[in-house]
């Protein structure tokens, strides 16, 4: 994938919005394209987290529940896969798999922190997005919590 295309992609995606077009390229040059057959994994639920993923095509299946058919979710692209990876050393709390052929770009953590350091103003913009995002994901847990214990 050339440099316009994963600058394109990563610009699509909330958590880089506030990214100068020369950040974006600055992030595009450290990022590693991936290819996926359909059934490769990309990561398993424990494995540890060193960046994040943008999926620029196909299509993957993320797995949050041990329990067979439970807690999948299909993403689409462009999409921000394992984000907390960027910011946390965690290990990954899914696993995400490629229902097709896929093409990603791995973000890895230590170049992105080191331009978060750079820039402070980054800094606030990407802990304000994925705090929004959190909330998010958060309200829609309790949502399901609800239907459940009545």
């Amino acid at each position: 994938m050339d440099e316009a295309a994963a600058v394109a992609a990563l610009a699509e995606l909330d958590v880089f919005s506030s990214f100068s077009d020369e950040q974006l390229r600055l992030l595009a040059f450290v990022c590693e394209e991936i290819s996926l057959a359909p059934g490769d994994a990309l990561y398993a639920a424990g494995d540890a987290a060193d960046g994040a993923y943008v999926l620029v095509s196909g299509a993957l299946e993320s797995t949050h529940s041990p329990v067979e058919g439970s807690g999948q979710f299909r993403i689409e692209p462009v999409a921000l896969v394992g984000e907390l990876g960027l910011m946390l050393t965690r290990p990954r709390g899914a696993s995400v798999k490629a229902l097709r052929t896929s093409t990603l770009l791995f973000v890895p953590r230590a170049p992105f922190m080191k331009l978060l350091r750079s820039h402070p103003e980054l800094a606030e913009d990407v802990a304000a997005t994925l705090r929004a995002e959190l909330s998010r994901y958060l309200d829609s847990i309790a949502q399901l919590g609800e239907r459940f214990s009545r």
